[in-house]
């Protein structure tokens, strides 16, 4: 990352700032709310569920839409998101990954990795994600050229609604949207419950589930990466899931990847057995009994 785009990434981050000069109202609230959960759904739905994980099929026509939508966000391009992100999964919490706060700390593995030009500003060839969608042009476009929908987004907002829209539509919704993409590098590795033993540190955490539409429900992402959706039960809010499957009822998604019944089965047998840990630690133990786990609430 250049030191100018670095300085626009700051600039950014400190205009959020200017909402404390905007009189609020409920039709600006909603304003940023759309701002910030219809990128988020681009991001998670195309650069995350579709480029790096495959979990479904969509034809280039929505492709572009989703990762324009995504691009809009001002976390670059695609093909340099979505690349990151197999390799985070390839290496998580062991050396090699571009953000775990295990390795490198809290604030690099939130926001440093992202601005370190000499280490992370290029992918190898080799990598999945650019082998195989960099032959697009339009996505090599949206990558080239990350800067080009957030600018647009910035200037529609002003033209439309002026400094209000801005600020509301712009520059408040990019910086939420930015911390809850980053809190998943950092705040699902740290706090949260494991339904699953995997061998890194993720979490599910139903408060960035939230504000990252879904991918909050990391812990179970990444025992099972392939499956369109995150929240992999009914109760876990994952609303890029809920698009997705609405884009298959129509026709503009397919192959959408289910989570197989043995991962189910396998976290009913993980419960269980904590179950009968807990079980035996309290007769084993005549002091206070402490509280439930909180993935053995579900």
């Amino acid at each position: 990352m250049t030191t100018l785009t670095q300085a626009v990434f700051w600039l950014v981050q400190a205009s959020a700032l200017l909402v404390f000069f905007v009189q609020a109202s409920a039709g600006l609230v909603a304003l940023w709310a759309v701002s910030h959960f219809l990128r988020a759904i681009g991001l998670t739905l195309a650069f995350h569920r579709y480029f790096a994980h495959r979990a479904f099929k969509m034809n280039r026509v929505a492709r572009f839409v989703w990762a324009f939508i995504g691009t809009a966000a001002m976390q670059k391009g695609p093909l340099w998101w979505a690349g990151h992100h197999v390799n985070h999964h390839k290496y998580a919490d062991r050396d090699g990954d571009p953000h775990s706060p295990m390795v490198s700390g809290v604030y690099y593995a939130h926001i440093g990795w992202f601005l370190n030009d000499t280490k992370h500003d290029r992918l190898e060839a080799n990598n999945p994600v650019v082998r195989d969608f960099g032959k697009f042009p339009e996505i090599r476009f949206l990558n080239t050229y990350f800067f080009v929908p957030p600018l647009l987004l910035a200037i529609a907002m002003f033209a439309i609604g002026g400094f209000p829209w801005l600020v509301w539509g712009f520059c408040l919704p990019t910086v939420t949207l930015a911390h809850a993409t980053f809190a998943i590098n950092t705040v699902n590795h740290l706090f949260g419950w494991r339904r699953f033993d995997t061998i890194d540190e993720s979490r599910n955490n139903p408060f960035t589930a939230f504000f990252a539409v879904g991918e909050g429900w990391h812990n179970n992402h990444h025992r099972y990466q392939r499956a369109a959706r995150n929240g992999f039960y009914w109760w876990e809010f994952d609303p890029t899931y809920y698009v997705i499957r609405a884009m298959q009822l129509v026709g503009l998604a397919w192959d959408v990847q289910p989570v197989p019944e043995r991962i189910y089965a396998e976290a009913r047998a993980v419960k269980a057995r904590r179950l009968q840990q807990h079980t035996t630690s309290v007769l084993q133990d005549s002091g206070t009994i402490g509280l439930e786990l909180a993935e053995d609430a579900d």
